[in-house]
C-alpha cells in the first residue's frame, strides 16, 4: 500500500431532476389566494408598523405575529434592479431584468421580474430602469396562486 499523497477530490457532478410539492402555510396561502384574485397582499407589524409583503408570519426586528393584513396597490418604484445574461434549465430565456420593488405602503422588497424592456443592448438598460423607476404590476391572464399571477411588472 502506497503512503503517497494524491490530489483530494473537491467538486463532484451532481444531477437532481425534481418535482415536489411545497406546504406554503398560512400565511403564504393567503398571500398566493389573493394573487389569483390580482391582489397583493401584505401584513403590518403591531409593534413596530413595518408592513411585510412577501407576508411574513412573525415580525423579523420583534418577533411578534403579524396577523394584521391589507391590500397594497399594484405599484411601488424600484429600489434595485439586474439584468441576467445566462439562462439556466427550467428558467426564463435570458436576458431578463429582475428587480427590487418598494411597493406603495411596504417597508420592504418584493423580488420579481420587470417587463417591457429593450435588453438587446446592455449599454442602454440604465437609461430604461434604475432606483427610483416607477413600475406597476402585469397580471397573467391565467392564475392558480403562485408568483407569476404576476407575469412581471412594467416602468409606467
Amino acid at each position: 500500500m502506497s503512503t503517497e499523497s494524491t490530489t483530494p477530490i473537491t467538486t463532484q457532478r451532481v444531477h437532481w431532476d425534481l418535482n415536489y410539492d411545497v406546504h406554503l402555510g398560512a400565511t403564504w396561502g393567503r398571500f398566493m389566494q389573493g394573487l389569483t384574485e390580482q391582489r397583493i397582499l401584505a401584513n403590518r407589524c403591531p409593534e413596530c408598523s413595518r408592513v411585510f409583503v412577501p407576508p411574513q408570519a412573525y415580525c423579523e426586528s420583534c418577533f411578534v405575529k403579524t396577523d394584521e393584513w391589507l391590500e397594497l396597490p399594484p405599484e411601488g418604484v424600484v429600489e434595485a434592479f439586474t439584468v441576467a445574461w445566462q439562462g439556466f434549465r427550467g428558467g426564463p430565456t435570458p436576458p431578463y431584468a429582475i428587480a427590487g420593488i418598494r411597493l406603495d405602503g411596504a417597508s420592504t422588497l418584493l423580488m420579481h421580474y420587470v417587463g417591457g424592456l429593450d435588453l438587446g443592448n446592455p449599454h442602454t438598460v440604465r437609461e430604461q430602469i434604475g432606483p427610483g423607476t416607477r413600475v406597476r404590476a402585469v397580471w397573467a391572464e391565467q392564475r392558480s396562486g403562485q408568483i407569476l399571477d404576476i407575469a412581471h411588472f412594467e416602468k409606467i
